[in-house]
């Protein structure tokens, strides 16, 4: 006997200890995933060097993936491609900053007539649009190709060109030598990866007389053209300040193969009284919307929809504090959202809105022909000088702000999140600043210098206060809570908020609980203190093999049965949950009408009577519906639902109200009417008790409905309409599904320990009670329910953790909307349903994939704080039940 209460105590300390030990594990695991979110960004310095051209004298220089090599190009019109000469990797010491090797690989002369005097590019593309002084536009592309040389292949170069192998500049991953009017790189894995730059230049189309001096474009990934001909769209200003908008597609002839520019120009309209000349000019990523704007700060939005009618549609100051200028102005990835910068280091971004999607007055005072007004949206801290140059990421919302100090800083334009800082060595003021296209990468000119930067960013699109607070994304009106973790294109801004998740859950949990608990409860309770023992011993059991259907067989029944019927009878699913209560009630007063005899005798068969009863509510909820469809609905729930203009809304309050005046009215009847009652009714026969109690029910019953349609009538006239908030657009996969079966689902586990924990109260409590002259009902209620309070409410508490983590039932019959309203007739999705569908797709160490991490770190703390409240809770209880 020793022994085996040695073993016994140590298998149990070994399993509690070991469960102790994997709960932390896990905790563990999802900390190490989540952390690196939050880390901050470091850059590492690798080279600088003198600028290797003249002031003025490049129009724009690009960089390609790997920096490796980019081209430029001069104003003289000459493609220059270059080779970035990586730093010694036996140079340990990051800080000397040895010189940057800018080696010239080949140099091309575009064309032979004129000067470059404007240039337009795109963040993330290729195509470009050059402006002449001539007056005329040019229409080219540049873009990097990639192949895989063969080993032998470069050895055999090297012999033709040096007549022998250059193992010590060529030999370590990462080097790169010239290979064939390109540059060759081997890579980690000794594979030899060569790019070359390949170009195209489109004819000459005349636009002016004079130099087109600003320029801009809509790339032709965003142009829509017709027959999926080439299309490009340009704004400019020539050397007169007369803006023009120009389209132009390329027609092929399908006889000779050869292609047509067919070039359309149309002037844009002045500004009525402002002589001002722009410094900027840019089109919009869906070719709404040319933008002049001046040096004031002051901007001009023309719609160019129609482009026979065009018309400025509003003005607005991107600088409203007087005498600051504005300094840069220019496109995020996207072109959506607006960068502004000016004299005072101040920096902001802007994008269109809808102003009737508003709901508040804050843009009332603005005036737009098309109903659409330009905002600010996102305010940077200042800098400390003015903002002198800005460069856009390529695949994300993060920019580089320079300024005339020779500082740098990283944004983060949805997030707002201030990356990081630089200081170029020798100050100057900052003239160029470019993002590699893998944001691994910065390459700043200041001054004379020209530095190349590692940068290793982090995860600026994720911030706590992105998580869980709204965020003002691109294109909507107001600052919202969104989910929206993947998109077709790179330049779509991803959509990181938690809090649909987190409410989806409570949703799920409090719909659920709100139909499986009271039923799960008051089973319990009949059976451990009502049912005789046979019928205990048959529910009990009938009831825990409810635990063993498994949750993709009811999520199944969920979305493919119960929902395509409900969706039919909407009406009278709402009605059932009044009519089958009814019905019980009415039938439980009709059995105390029967004469005692009967009754006795019936006693242990009494369970089966309730099966005509139920049959009875369904039917009554069955019948009623379309009664009640016709009457409360406009005869159409889903059109009543979803135009709040029309009908009352009285049908919606009743939902609320009637459950909420059966609890005003039910406490009236125990606290002030009881004593009066049984003072009138204690000395009469029981026949005569039986009626005059199905009188007083039918009455309550009549007067609890009378009061909660005269309170939806008053609510509804003072113009409150329930449409929109807990009730809305219908769904087939909704709230009110996943609380059914979700609920069915739970019933099981509060059941079983609810029973469990009130069959645990001794019974000389039950004989005391009985003994003093209370009824069985009395004793259940005053004596055994709070004596067992602490088991009941550990019942909740498991099946509260049950119904949050449950997974596929929500994610079949929940219809995956990740919103955050309250409605009952819509969807939702949970956090584990979240990770359960993203994290198979999601890419390893991306901020998808971390943050699915952290949205299972928040369901963990959430049910950790859940139990550890419970747990106090319960002991308070179990305090109290030992007073008894």
């Amino acid at each position: 006997m020793r022994w085996s209460d040695i073993l016994s105590e140590g298998v149990i300390s070994v399993g509690g200890i070991g469960t102790i030990v994997a709960v932390c594990l896990v905790a563990l695991v999802l900390l190490m995933e989540v952390l690196p979110l939050f880390r901050s960004a470091s850059i590492k310095p690798l080279n600088i060097r003198e600028v290797p051209w003249i002031s003025g004298e490049i129009v724009h220089f690009e960089l390609n993936e790997y920096q490796t090599m980019g081209w430029l190009i001069t104003n003289d019109g000459t493609l220059k491609v270059v080779r970035l000469i990586p730093p010694d990797p036996e140079d340990a010491d990051a800080k000397s900053m040895s010189p940057l090797a800018f080696e010239v690989v080949k140099e091309t002369k575009l064309f032979d007539d004129g000067e470059v005097t404007s240039i337009s590019t795109s963040t993330g593309e290729t195509d470009f649009v050059l402006g002449m002084d001539n007056g005329n536009v040019r229409v080219g592309n540049v873009e990097f190709k990639t192949t895989f040389v063969d080993p032998v292949e470069i050895k055999s170069w090297f012999v033709e060109q040096t007549d022998s192998v250059s193992s010590k500049h060529f030999s370590h991953p990462g080097d790169t030598v010239i290979y064939n009017d390109g540059v060759v790189q081997m890579t980690p894995q000794g594979q030899y990866r060569a790019q070359n730059v390949e170009w195209t230049l489109g004819d000459p189309v005349e636009v002016s007389d004079s130099a087109i001096v600003l320029l801009d474009h809509l790339p032709q990934a965003n142009a829509r053209s017709n027959l999926g001909g080439k299309s490009i769209t340009f704004a400019a200003m020539d050397g007169e300040n007369t803006l023009k908008l120009g389209v132009v597609n390329e027609k092929k002839s399908l006889l000779t193969g050869k292609t047509k520019l067919d070039t359309k120009l149309y002037d844009l309209p002045p500004i009525p009284g402002n002589d001002s000349v722009p410094k900027f000019i840019l089109i919009d990523g869906l070719g709404n919307n040319v933008l002049a704007v001046e040096e004031s700060g002051q901007l001009s939005r023309y719609d160019i929809r129609n482009k026979d009618s065009i018309r400025l549609a509003e003005t607005v100051d991107l600088v409203p504090d007087p005498g600051v200028s504005l300094t840069v102005c220019d496109w995020v990835l996207g072109r959506e959202t607006l960068f502004a910068g000016d004299s005072q280091g101040n920096s902001s971004g802007w994008f269109q809105i809808r102003l009737s999607d508003r709901n508040d007055e804050r843009f009332s005072h603005r005036n737009s022909s098309d109903g659409f007004a330009l905002v600010r949206a996102h305010v940077f801290p200042p800098g400390p000088g003015a903002v002198s140059a800005f460069g856009a990421s390529s695949r994300s919302r993060m920019f580089i702000v320079g300024y005339a100090n020779g500082q740098c800083s990283l944004f983060h334009m949805t997030t707002e999140k201030h990356v990081a800082d630089l200081m170029m060595p020798e100050g100057g003021q900052v003239g160029l600043a470019r993002i590699a296209p893998r944001d691994d990468g910065l390459f700043i000119e200041a001054g004379d210098k020209i530095a190349h930067f590692a940068l290793s960013p982090g995860f600026p699109d994720i911030t706590l206060s992105s998580l869980f607070l709204p965020v003002w994304y691109e294109g909507y009106a107001e600052p919202l809570n969104m989910w929206q973790s993947s998109s077709s294109k790179t330049k779509d801004e991803l959509k990181f908020s938690l809090y649909p998740l987190i409410s989806g859950t409570f949703k799920a949990t409090f719909y659920s609980m709100l139909f499986g608990a009271p039923l799960a409860l008051l089973a319990g309770v009949y059976t451990s203190e009502f049912s005789t023992r046979r019928t205990r011993r048959l529910v009990k059991p009938t009831v825990e093999m409810m635990a063993s259907l498994p949750s993709v067989v009811l999520g199944f029944l969920a979305a493919l049965v119960f929902a395509p019927v409900a969706e039919k009878v909407v009406p009278a699913c709402l009605a059932s949950m009044f009519t089958v209560p009814f019905a019980i009630l009415l039938g439980a007063f009709l059995w105390q009408i029967m004469p005692q005899t009967f009754t006795l005798r019936l006693q242990p068969y009494r369970l089966w009577f309730l099966t005509p009863v139920l049959v009875l509510g369904i039917y009554l909820a069955y019948w009623l519906g379309p009664s009640i469809e016709q009457w409360l609905f406009l005869g159409n729930i889903k059109l009543w639902l979803v135009h709040p203009e029309q009908g009352s809304g009285v049908g919606g309050w009743l939902l609320i109200l009637i459950p909420f005046c059966v609890l005003v009215i039910s406490v009236l009847d125990v606290y002030v009417l009881n004593s009066f009652w049984r003072g009138s009714v204690a000395m009469a026969p029981r026949f005569t008790f039986a009626l005059l109690s199905l009188g007083k029910f039918l009455l309550f019953s009549l007067v609890t409905f009378s009061m909660a349609y005269a309170l939806g009538t008053l609510l509804d006239l003072a113009g409150w309409d329930p449409r929109g908030t807990y009730i809305g657009e219908f769904d087939q996969r909704n709230s009110l599904i996943v609380g059914f079966v979700m609920g069915f689902a739970v019933i099981p586990i509060i059941y079983t320990l609810s029973d469990d924990a009130l069959s645990s109260v001794p019974s000389h409590l039950r004989s005391a009670s009985l003994g003093c002259g209370a009824t069985h009902w009395q004793t259940t209620v005053r004596i055994v329910i709070p004596t067992a309070m602490s088991g009941l409410f550990s019942a909740l508490m498991i099946g509260l953790g049950r119904v949050a983590g449950e997974t596929m039932i929500v994610l079949m019959a929940g219809g995956n909307t990740p919103i955050e309203d309250w409605n009952i007739f819509n969807g939702f999705r949970t956090l584990s349903t979240n990770v359960a569908i993203e994290l198979p797709e999601a890419v390893q160490g991306s901020s998808h994939y971390r943050v699915l991490f952290f949205s299972a770190l928040v369901l963990f703390l959430l049910t950790f704080l859940i139990n550890t409240v419970a747990e106090v809770v319960r002991l308070y209880f179990r305090r109290r039940a030992y007073q008894l």
